[in-house]
Order: structure tokens, then sequence, then C-alpha cells
């Protein structure tokens, strides 16, 4: 069994101090729109794996030339000091890749719907392509190592599955197809604010679909 904090968007002062030890946990996984900071203070004190993927108010992590986060080629992923502009040191970028960690198998696809001009954000059409690369490079993985993917992490929501309906917060309708797929136990997200509002699990077929804001703790 392992334990596990996932986090985005929101920074808890209740983590960002000592209190943070209080919570054993085996790996952490960021689903975006937190500053690096926060995050290395997380995988410094809690010494254990922690995985990422950014979010549309995140620098943008692309190496040069790279049409987007996912256009590389190492087929499993890269570490954070592979980027041009380095992410959180310590922390592994899922963007675009699958990798193992605490015994978990994660893929990860960062960046919201495109609203307007900045990095990590997407057509529909190019998260559905980027979205086929992840799947392929999967694909790949499993020749050697059957199992499944545990848990996907994106930073927004699949479309109608705890989305919101403003341009900026509208889910990506591809995250269907890559559940179906990949068969994922839970699909983890941020992006969508909840203001106080309880929100209530989603599922795509046998997928759990959490908004993780703020943090959840779950067990897999």
């Amino acid at each position: 069994m392992t334990r596990l904090l996932a986090v985005a968007d929101e920074v808890e002062p209740s983590l960002h101090s000592r209190n943070l030890m209080r919570h054993e946990v085996d790996l952490v996984l960021a689903c975006g729109d937190l500053p690096f900071d926060y995050l290395e203070f997380l995988v410094t004190m809690l010494n254990v794996p922690l995985g990422f993927v950014p979010g549309n108010h995140d620098p943008d992590l692309c190496p040069p030339g790279a049409i987007d986060s996912a256009d590389f080629t190492r087929p499993f992923g890269w570490h954070w000091d592979d980027r041009a502009n380095k992410g959180p040191q310590g922390c592994v970028n899922l963007d675009g890749g699958v990798r193992v960690l605490a015994g978990v198998r994660v893929a990860g696809l960062g960046g919201s719907i495109r609203y307007s001009p900045g990095p990590n954000q997407y057509t529909e059409r190019q998260m559905r392509a980027r979205a086929r690369r992840l799947r392929l490079r999967d694909m790949r993985r499993r020749v050697k190592d059957r199992a499944p993917v545990d848990i996907v992490i994106t930073h927004a929501p699949p479309r109608d599955v705890g989305d919101g309906e403003d341009p900026a917060h509208r889910g990506f309708a591809t995250f269907h197809t890559l559940v179906a797929k990949m068969q994922p136990r839970f699909l983890l997200h941020g992006h969508v604010h909840p203001y106080g509002k309880h929100m209530v699990d989603g599922k795509i077929e046998d997928t759990r679909v959490m908004n993780v804001v703020g943090h959840k703790l779950l067990e897999i």
C-alpha cells in the first residue's frame, strides 16, 4: 500500500510548515500551478519522490526547439534538470511521460485549454496529439512491464467531469479516450478551484477522477 499526497493550485500553510511532517506519505504528486519553492519544500521535508506536471500559470519548461513539452525523444519522460528553464529541484517532471515512483506507475499531461497567450495552453487538437504520444510511450514501456498505469495526473480535468463552462476552465474531451485506453485507477487534476464547495469525485468507466486543489491524501 502506497500512501500518496496529491497537491495542486493552492499553497496550504499547514503543509508549508513543520506540520507537514505529520503526514507519513510515500509519494507526492503535484498537478500544476504551484510555486516551485513550495514543491522543493515538500520534497525536501518529506524526502520521498515528487512527480509533477505544469499548469497554465507555470513557466514554459520545454527544451529549445520543442513544439511542446511532449515533444522529446526519451521514451519515459525526463528529469527536471534536462529542461532549458529548470523546474523544481529534486522533482520529476511527468509531463508527457510515464515513470514508476515509489512503486506506483504514473503518467502525466500538464497544461490547460488554450484561452489566452502564454505557455502550457493547448487546443483540443493539440492535447489529442499529446495524449496519443503519451499512449505510444506507455505501449513501448509495457513491452517489458505489462502492468498498467496506476495514476494519470493532469492539470486540467476531463471535459464534463469536474470542469467549468467558462473558457479558461473547460476540460479536455480527449482525456476520456486516454482513460479508456490506459485504464488507470485514478486521474488526479487541479485547475478548477472549489472555493469552499465540496467537490464530488467523478468517474470515467472504472477510473476515479479527483480534483486535488489544495491537497488530498489517498492510498493505492
